[in-house]
């Protein structure tokens, strides 16, 4: 039996025949790639591509317009009544001079008067027109006409006398204008005026003034 020297001495033999050198094995482990490092790979990618798009999403974006111009309906302003008469909001469809139309608010003066005023803007000049639409009921037959009357600044723009079955159509220039009233009168105080149905009471901004930023320090003003 071999002992472990004469075995090492095979060995060695067997090694020099093969070039002189002593061979030996080596066995090499594959490289892992731990968890932690990945993540902070795919948070690199991550990162790069935020800040890829950060630079070219100037160039991506439509352009977006300074300022929408969307109508505006009067009583979404800052409105006040005055008056003995009544005034109330509802959505109504009416028949005036025989054709339909849909009323969404309507002044009742009774025996005497009402009127609403409105502060349209908080400058002059930040709304372009105010359509008016207005009439009586076919079905009001025998009540004393109405006065209506349109104010500006509380100076008299227009002034419209209507009877039942009549309706009225107006496009006021505002441009100048911070403050609209709505008066309605009766003709007598001895008799009761029915009411006015209002089916259009649009303001339309202009185009060309963007809007102003509030004052909160200044009071507000009717």
């Amino acid at each position: 039996m071999e002992s472990r020297q004469q075995v090492r001495k095979k060995r060695l033999r067997v090694g020099a025949t093969s070039g002189g050198k002593i061979g030996y094995y080596k066995i090499q482990n594959p490289l892992v790639v731990c968890p932690s490092m990945q993540n902070r790979s795919f948070i690199n990618q991550l990162m790069a591509a935020g800040i890829l798009s950060v630079a070219i999403a100037p160039w991506l974006q439509p352009v977006v317009k300074a300022r929408e111009t969307v109508p505006l309906f009067l009583f979404d302003t800052q409105c006040v009544t005055n008056g003995p008469g009544r005034l109330q909001q509802e959505t109504l469809d009416i028949s005036v001079g025989r054709k339909v139309y849909r009323s969404y608010f309507f002044l009742g003066p009774g025996s005497r008067a009402v009127s609403v005023t409105c502060r349209i803007g908080e400058q002059e000049g930040q709304f372009e027109s105010l359509l008016l639409e207005f009439g009586m009921r076919d079905n009001d037959r025998g009540s004393p006409p109405n006065a209506v009357n349109i104010y500006l600044d509380g100076v008299r723009q227009e002034s419209h006398t209507i009877s039942p079955g009549e309706q009225v159509a107006l496009s006021l220039n505002i441009t100048n204008a911070s403050h609209v009233a709505i008066e309605t009168v009766c003709s007598t105080q001895n008799r009761y005026c029915d009411r006015v149905y209002f089916f259009e009471s649009t303001l339309l901004p202009r185009l060309d003034v963007a809007p102003s930023e509030p004052n909160s320090e200044s009071p507000n003003q009717i």
